[in-house]
């Protein structure tokens, strides 16, 4: 495959998967419009990842059917929810809606937005069987493989991968099981198949997910909508950084769902109540709300996608509605008549939320493991905050025009009380990235543990909120403009919004595109782990290794994605990992086997019949890779060469 159009069938199957299951979901929960449009793939998150754990529960295959299943089971629970709400008398308010075109102006700038951004993921990754050589993606690709042959994509089962001697092992498994559906469905092959997510993340499910939450937070007005929706793909570090730096697929998804955690909160919330009749420049309501029973009952199914994507999304999203439940608390506290025990009230419930979560980021076992991770900070908090400042974190570039259009959205939105949130949301999520990416110091690990002390992940929220503050400063700026040069009456405001919008997408999409296509390629690009040489040798095991024979090697040679690119079980498919008493005799002593007694009962236990010996180029030097100098058999008898292919060789174990 060398082209995206062979690459189609992934294309579609990506697409499919990723809408279809939760957009069935949607519209039986009564959603509409661009609510039952945009929450449609996150709920298929939850959908595909709760299916994965429940089949692998009860040793059931995943795949296709077993997706149908949850799909039927999700909207007949939340279904039968709304249903006996009802019947218990919780009736919804009558929605306000502002229609005219809203909703389809609102979609018309997220397809703008999304195909700016599809093309630069496209550009950036270069051809669909190319993955970035980095130590995250050895192990998504392996995940993906491992999980396609045993039929068991469970969260609660993936992190046995690196730990084959356990029963269980858990690893948040959404990305995994999207991206084996997708290689069930098309028959493209693990790279291609991660390459399609990829793109519809990025093309997709991000704009969807802020064009609907600019509706709820800001209003269905279709010059806000079709600006927001343009500006979507405007922000190189949300959510193209993640989609190749470490390689943080997981964490990308989880990412790009939180915009559509944070509409459904708005709409349970209403910032502020008297908010939703607040008017818009054009004097007409500001807010459409699908209503507070039903945002709710869909926002809670949301949260098992999110957390079985990646677990620190469920704090990332945490922040931010807190921040938005504290302003939206404050705002009813100080409203005249408002008495003081419900005042205390609210003061109380806002402590024990904080205290809450800060006990989870910082004292939780949950996030034990990542705690003890830790990256040193490359630059100081002033850079950091500037780099906040200008919507560029981690030395992204600067999308100068966008950049100038949220501080502009900042004042706007703090004019406006339903508005203000964002502000301060947007501060706090900024804050912490400035503490991490600038500081080393207790504070900062305390907070940083769930995040990895990875100012990356982090960084990757600057658009969850840049986008909608964009989108509002464009607005307002070009309403400003016309009203003071009293060119236009108000109805024709928001066209002129609507062409500044498409103006600014014909500039994007020249400018912008090229500048983050560089971030995708810039762990896209290397050939660390193998080289073209190399990969033809993996990609040729299925003619040289009989089906069945486990093929040995050390994973910093390059041998470790011998399956998924070359369809034979490794191993050791990741770099590293707790590999058992076999396993480990194997890595030591296996170039020993014709005087070691321990080795060829091992040798036979696991099946192994082959070795790919070579050089490691891969982080030359790293300790770890002292683990496995007993799989250095060249011109070592009792292994007999088999095939070349640049500094690997291929090896068949005659010694046993």
């Amino acid at each position: 495959m060398s082209s995206w159009y062979a690459a189609w069938p992934a294309l579609v199957a990506a697409a499919g998967v990723l809408v279809l299951p939760g957009l069935v979901v949607s519209l039986v929960a009564g959603l509409r419009g661009i609510p039952a449009i945009a929450l449609a793939p996150p709920l298929s998150v939850t959908v595909i990842s709760v299916s994965a754990v429940v089949a692998g529960l009860v040793g059931v295959p995943f795949g296709v059917l077993v997706v149908a299943v949850g799909t039927v089971v999700l909207a007949a629970a939340l279904g039968g929810v709304l249903v006996a709400a009802r019947a218990f008398g919780l009736r919804e308010r009558q929605p306000i809606t502002r229609s005219r075109g809203a909703d389809a102006a609102g979609l018309a700038g997220a397809v703008v937005g999304g195909v700016c951004a599809a093309v630069a993921v496209m550009r950036g990754i270069g051809k669909p069987e190319v993955f970035p050589q980095t130590f995250d993606a050895v192990f998504h690709l392996n995940a993906v493989w491992h999980a396609l042959q045993t039929g068991d994509a469970s969260s609660l089962a993936l992190g046995t991968v690196a730990a084959p001697g356990r029963s269980m092992g858990f690893y948040p498994a959404a990305w995994h099981d999207v991206t084996i559906l997708v290689d069930q469905l098309s028959g493209a092959g693990v790279v291609v198949s991660a390459s399609a997510v990829s793109v519809v993340i990025a093309g997709i499910v991000w704009p969807w997910g802020c064009v609907l939450l600019i509706r709820q937070a800001i209003g269905a007005r279709p010059g806000v909508l079709v600006a927001g929706g343009v500006l979507s793909g405007a922000f190189a570090a949300s959510p193209l950084m993640l989609l190749s730096y470490g390689t943080l697929w997981p964490n990308a998804l989880a990412t790009v769902l939180i915009p559509a955690v944070l509409a459904c909160a708005v709409s349970v919330l209403r910032v502020p109540e008297r908010g939703v009749q607040e008017p818009g420049p054009d004097g007409e309501p500001a807010v459409s709300d699908p209503g507070r029973l039903r945002a709710g009952v869909v926002g809670l199914a949301l949260l098992p996608g999110v957390l079985l994507a990646h677990p620190n999304a469920i704090l990332s999203a945490g922040l931010l509605v807190t921040v938005l439940a504290i302003v939206a608390g404050w705002q009813w506290v100080s409203a005249p008549r408002t008495s003081t025990a419900r005042r205390l009230v609210v003061a109380a419930g806002a402590v024990g939320v904080v205290a809450v979560e800060l006990w989870l980021v910082v004292w939780s076992p949950v996030f034990d493991t990542t705690r003890a991770i830790s990256w040193p900070s490359g630059q100081t908090m002033a850079q950091a905050a500037g780099e906040w400042i200008l919507s560029a974190p981690m030395r992204t570039p600067v999308p100068w025009l966008a950049s100038l259009l949220v501080l502009v959205g900042l004042v706007a939105a703090w004019r406006r009380t339903s508005t203000r949130w964002l502000v301060v949301a947007h501060v706090a999520a900024g804050a912490l990235f400035v503490l991490v990416a600038g500081s080393d110091g207790p504070v900062a690990r305390a907070l940083s543990g769930p995040w990895y002390d990875d100012p990356f992940r982090l960084a990757a929220l600057v658009g969850v909120l840049a986008v909608p503050l964009a989108a509002l400063g464009l607005e307002s700026l070009v309403s400003g403009v016309t009203a003071r040069l009293g060119a236009l009456g108000r109805g024709r405001r928001e066209w002129a919004v609507v062409g500044a919008a498409v103006a600014l997408a014909v500039v994007s999409g020249g400018v912008y595109s090229g500048a983050d296509s560089s971030v995708v390629a810039t762990w896209y690009s290397s050939h660390d782990i193998v080289g073209p040489d190399e990969q033809a040798l993996l990609e040729r095991l299925p003619q040289l290794v009989p089906a069945g024979t486990t093929v040995a090697g050390n994973p910093w040679n390059g041998s470790v994605l011998a399956a998924p690119l070359g369809d034979r079980t490794m191993l050791y498919p990741h770099l590293q990992g707790s590999w058992g008493p076999d396993r480990t005799i194997v890595a030591l002593h296996l170039s020993a086997a014709g005087s070691d007694r321990e080795v060829c009962p091992a040798v036979r236990r696991l099946r192994l019949g082959y070795v790919l010996a070579g050089p490691v180029s891969f982080w030359k030097g790293d300790w770890r890779q002292a683990r496995y100098g007993g799989l250095d058999v060249a011109n070592t008898p009792g292994f007999e060469p088999v095939a070349h292919g640049g500094r690997l060789t291929l090896y068949r174990v005659t010694a046993c």
